[in-house]
């Protein structure tokens, strides 16, 4: 209970709400009922289950406040500590994001992270050799990235953080036709549908698209919706729904 808050008062805001809706749908009893939980660190006992793992062949994701002991030479290392920000690098999506990156990311290469949450695919990227990620969102915690890139030894010059939206935002357009070697979108499909269009404005030549977040059902919608955008399917990777 925060210490501005007066429970009685919030019961009463939400019986008044209840009755202004009762005349439009079924409610049931309508009853409201108090009740205290245990005080524990919600936002931070997630952390107890978060711990390292393997998110590609050489790519090991682990959170800051974990030890890990290189298992092989070739490891890549990625520490994350991701907050409220999606993507701690377990998820599906990011997941087969990675390793697609792994699979297209060139030494020198220029990436442009859409929808970037808590930039885990743009260090990804820059640890895999990429010379420069430009990394984006619309939310301001998520952008918030540039400690996460500190912990990575990853210098501030080597990425450039955006607030805002690929789609509609006009300063953004300014940087169309930069050609990035490879835009990557770890999103949903209702955005990546019409940032479809959009995408091919922000790649060079032999460049790629990777694009994740994708449910099953809707993955057909989004190939038509890609093609039509003028691009070649080069791959379909799947994990369980996605």
């Amino acid at each position: 209970e925060p210490e501005n808050c007066d429970p009685e008062k919030v019961m009463i805001q939400v019986q008044n709400i209840f009755q202004e809706i009762k005349p439009f749908c079924e409610i049931g009893k309508g009853t409201i009922s108090l009740s205290e939980t245990e005080d524990k660190d919600w936002i931070n006992n997630w952390k107890t289950f978060f711990k390292p793992f393997r998110a590609a062949d050489d790519i090991v994701i682990k959170p800051t406040w974990e030890e890990y002991k290189k298992e092989k030479d070739s490891d890549i290392l990625i520490e994350i500590d991701p907050g409220i920000a999606f993507g701690t690098g377990s998820h599906e999506t990011t997941k087969l994001c990675i390793q697609a990156l792994d699979k297209y990311v060139k030494t020198g290469d220029s990436v442009l992270d859409v929808g970037c949450g808590s930039g885990i695919l743009s260090i990804a990227a820059l640890k895999l050799g990429a010379k420069h990620a430009t990394a984006i969102d619309i939310d301001e915690v998520a952008v918030k990235v540039a400690a996460e890139m500190a912990v990575n030894h990853i210098p501030s010059s080597d990425y450039t953080l955006y607030d805002g939206d690929l789609i509609s935002n006009a300063f953004l357009k300014v940087k169309a036709g930069t050609g990035h070697d490879i835009v990557v979108a770890n999103i949903l499909a209702d955005v990546i549908i019409p940032l479809a269009p959009v995408v091919p404005h922000f790649l060079g030549e032999d460049s790629v698209f990777i694009c994740s977040g994708i449910l099953n059902e809707r993955a057909e919608e989004v190939r038509a919706a890609l093609e039509k955008s003028g691009f070649t399917i080069l791959s379909h990777e799947k994990s369980d729904d996605w």
